[in-house]
């Protein structure tokens, strides 16, 4: 039985360490992201945001990031993802507009 508990956490520590490599790269594919949902406007964003703020947190929660790291990150989602709220409504605005001129 031994054997069984040693494997698993050799797994979740490979798992981890996985997730540790992953983060940098996902970060910056939540820019590539939102932009795509800009354009097709199918609202997958919150959930690919959503899922990245908890992997985020349990990774802080094992001391492998730092906190200013942990703001770091979340600063650039959200000014990226205000700057899109921004440009939606700028459109949603438009679209009012022009249906009120006819």
């Amino acid at each position: 039985m031994k054997e069984l508990g040693d494997n698993m956490e050799e797994l979740g520590e490979k798992i981890t360490q996985l997730g540790f490599r992953i983060i940098p790269y996902s970060f910056s594919f939540y820019f590539l992201i939102r932009w795509l949902e800009y354009i097709w406007k199918k609202g997958y964003s919150s959930l690919v945001k959503s899922i990245w703020y908890f992997a985020l947190g349990c990774m802080y929660l094992y001391n492998m990031v730092k906190i200013d790291q942990v703001v770091m990150y979340i600063c650039f989602m959200e000014a990226w993802d205000l700057f899109f709220q921004q440009l939606e409504l700028n459109n949603k605005r438009k679209e009012n507009s022009f249906e009120l001129k006819k």
